[in-house]
């Protein structure tokens, strides 16, 4: 009787009366390796070299496009910081203390 080996430590014995090619279905390309023992497929992307670091300090953020706003305040107003984390509020210029 034959043993196919699954994976280290692990292996298969067909019945006797089946007739079993293989058992594995797929390409057998890949590692194993000794610590921890897992199992790597091989990818085409692993052949593909990759510079980290230079395309890192290559790396511009996108330009950030700030809209310039022109405020008008009515005469006698002014913008003040509101009370309790809300926002921006127009008061009375008299209301404000220097």
């Amino acid at each position: 009787m034959k043993r196919h080996n699954v994976a280290p430590g692990c292996y298969f014995e067909p019945d006797e009366s089946e007739v079993l090619i293989d058992p594995i279905v797929g390409k057998k390309s890949g590692t194993i390796s000794e610590e921890p023992k897992l199992y790597r497929r091989k990818s085409i992307l692993d052949d593909i070299p990759d510079d980290f670091e230079a395309r890192m300090m290559g790396f511009k953020p996108a330009a950030r496009k700030v809209e310039k706003t022109d405020v008008k305040l009515p005469d006698g107003f002014a913008v003040s910081v509101a009370y309790n984390k809300s926002g921006y509020q127009v008061v009375p210029k008299e209301d404000l203390k220097t």
